[in-house]
């Protein structure tokens, strides 16, 4: 699956669920943090879907904070986690 692009500008909510882990980690450039901060701005469905991953990584870290996972699980963690939002968003 492609990385979405900003469509006239903006992201659409899909786009912006689909990056709101490059987001919260810090991982994007900064004109497509600024994109997705406007897009979280004036979207509340989205705003609370990124409070609520926010509160999770945040637990995580709290459980987890003297160990760090191998890359490998990182990146199916975020696989399963796309998936199954694609799923429940059908």
């Amino acid at each position: 699956m492609s990385r979405p692009e900003p469509h006239d500008g903006h992201y659409e909510c899909a786009d912006v669920m689909y990056r709101i882990y490059e987001y919260l980690d810090g991982e994007m450039g900064s004109g497509d943090m600024q994109l997705v901060a406007e897009h979280l701005h004036e979207c509340a469905p989205c705003l609370a879907q990124h409070d609520l991953d926010l509160a999770m990584k945040a637990l995580v870290q709290r459980s987890c904070g003297c160990e760090q996972a191998p890359a490998e699980l990182r990146v199916q963690v975020i696989h399963r986690i796309t998936r199954v939002r694609y799923e429940i968003g059908d």
